[in-house]
């Protein structure tokens, strides 16, 4: 993973072949110490676990993918769940006929590579667990 950083609260990352999305943004976050910001980013994957909330079942119903799919659009937020960094991710893929799939990131593997604008928050937020839904939403 590559990081620079653009300004006070900024940070461009680059995320390389073979990585994990999820495993090097919480990794990002602890090594600079952040609790809590918002992200947007572009790409590609070659392996994803994707789906979308099920509101009979209270969870999400998930589809695995592994094929070559454009990661057309990448939008989440780092926060604090249960006193643990934790990620909210949706994104839009693209497979080679141009059809488009969205919805929520459970993993996604970066082939060739995925490029992040991370906007750092000045306050810590979290999340708290909300029985209607059975999720942890913002507090």
């Amino acid at each position: 993973m590559i990081i620079k950083k653009i300004a006070k609260d900024k940070f461009l990352i680059r995320i390389e072949p073979n990585e994990e999305l999820f495993d090097s943004l919480i990794n990002f976050s602890k090594k600079y110490k952040i609790k809590s910001g918002f992200f947007i980013g572009l790409g590609a994957t070659n392996e994803v676990e994707i789906g979308r909330y099920n509101e009979k079942k209270k969870d999400y119903d998930w589809f695995k993918i592994k094929k070559q799919m454009e990661l057309a659009n990448l939008t989440g937020n780092l926060t604090i769940k249960e006193s643990h960094p934790y990620l909210h991710i949706h994104a839009v893929l693209g497979d080679k006929n141009l059809k488009t799939i969205s919805g929520h990131l459970k993993k996604l593997t970066v082939f060739p590579t995925c490029e992040i604008l991370f906007f750092v928050f000045d306050n810590k937020i979290e999340r708290k667990y909300n029985k209607l839904t059975n999720l942890f939403l913002i507090e």
